[in-house]
């Protein structure tokens, strides 16, 4: 039996290795192994951790040999605003935060703890604005939430379900007085994704399926393929396939090495102010300095893959990212090198009704798709729904045809 995986992400490489072990196996991938999680000198292209309920992600990284080097800490969060940069982690610091009222800050609370309560699948259909404004008024809604959808959303932010936001606040279980807790591999993802890939075949080419008698790609009969690629990258075989057409966002990040660190131990800092980048995720300021010699700081901005920022130039981008690091008050002198990476089709737009869209794992006889459009990975995506994707697209070609 002759199967084609397409696409090296990590769906792609789980499905991959578990059904190497049946047949024979063809991974095609017409970019970096890794797909997000890909690297540029060690380091993620794109800002990466993990959460101690990642349960299928957590089996994987021990079963590769990496348990010793997965390192768990409490990452510190705040809010950038008028130039100033807030921590938001402790009580007090809580408190302190001046652009929340005493009771909005109460209403905040009551929210998260009633919302890991809730079946979030039951608010696919309403709105995420719809509902924060309901829920907590427009206060926080402007305040604290729009920065946070931006951050995840770009422009799309207005689009999106409630169940989304619902479905973050039920996952973060982890969460200290102190900041969440959560996971990294020490000196990186690439030694999982290497180990999950070693021994596979991956051709760097770019799939063209057809059906014939056979499926084909690229002019190879196969028994079976599964797609693990954007949904877009189909083309019009999606459409004959009856695939809903799913809407994508685009990511631009910037990865910049400085002398300087920007945050003062701040992970993450979502923008509160309208700048060209949504959130700064300071990587050494949960990873030790001393891995990298370097303060790593990412500057992450989504759009759409048809949008301004996507289809801007590195030096455009890299003259906006500088001018709106300087509001923030960072020494941009400080700045040794930066890196532009983006990704056209980086996740889907969790509108509402989505739920509705998630693709099965079986389209068609000996055609299957699994990834960030599959079950596991609603309502948001995930390394650890990815692979668990992965995991069960693998079960249902072995029940199909074994």
């Amino acid at each position: 039996m002759k199967i084609a995986v397409i696409g090296a992400g990590l769906t792609g490489l789980k499905a991959a290795r578990e059904l190497s072990e049946y047949a024979g196996v063809v991974i095609f991938e017409h970019d970096d192994v890794g797909g997000l999680v890909a690297s540029y000198e060690g380091v993620e292209k794109f800002y990466h951790h993990c959460f101690r309920d990642d349960s299928y992600l957590l089996e994987e990284i021990k079963r590769n040999g990496l348990k010793s080097k997965l390192l768990w800490k409490t990452a510190r969060t705040g809010f950038a605003a008028n130039g100033k940069i807030y921590p938001l982690n402790t009580p007090f610091e809580i408190l302190r935060y001046p652009l929340l009222t005493l009771s909005e800050k109460i209403r905040l609370a009551r929210f998260t703890l009633r919302s890991r309560k809730l079946n979030y699948e039951d608010f696919d259909d309403v709105g995420v604005i719809d509902g924060i404004r309901e829920e907590l008024g427009d206060g926080l809604l402007e305040r604290f939430f729009m920065p946070l959808l931006r951050s995840k959303f770009g422009e799309n932010a207005e689009k999106v379900s409630y169940a989304w936001l619902l479905g973050r606040v039920a996952i973060r279980s982890n969460r200290k007085l102190s900041g969440e807790e959560i996971g990294y591999i020490r000196h990186g993802f690439h030694q999982l994704v290497d180990r999950m890939a070693e021994g596979l075949e991956i051709r760097f080419e770019r799939a063209r399926i057809r059906k014939a008698s056979k499926w084909e790609v690229n002019g190879e009969q196969f028994d079976a393929v599964v797609y693990t690629a954007p949904i877009p990258e189909l083309g019009e075989l999606a459409e004959k396939l009856g695939i809903p057409e799913i809407r994508y966002q685009s990511s631009v990040c910037g990865l910049i090495g400085a002398e300087e660190s920007l945050t003062d131990n701040i992970y993450w800092t979502n923008m509160v102010d309208r700048l060209s980048f949504g959130a700064v995720i300071e990587h050494t300021n949960f990873m030790p300095f001393d891995d990298y010699g370097i303060h790593l700081i990412y500057l992450a901005s989504y759009s759409t893959p048809d949008g301004y920022l996507f289809n801007l130039n590195d030096e455009g981008i890299e003259k906006l990212f500088l001018s709106d690091l300087k509001k923030l008050g960072f020494n941009t002198d400080s700045i040794k090198w930066i890196k532009i990476f983006r990704a056209k089709y980086s996740g889907p737009i969790y509108e509402k009704g989505y739920r509705k869209k998630i693709t099965p794992y079986r389209v068609a006889d000996g055609f299957y798709i699994a990834g960030m459009t599959s079950k596991p990975n609603y309502p948001e995506r995930s390394m650890n729904g990815s692979i668990k994707a992965g995991h069960e697209v693998a079960e249902q070609v072995k029940k199909d045809f074994l």
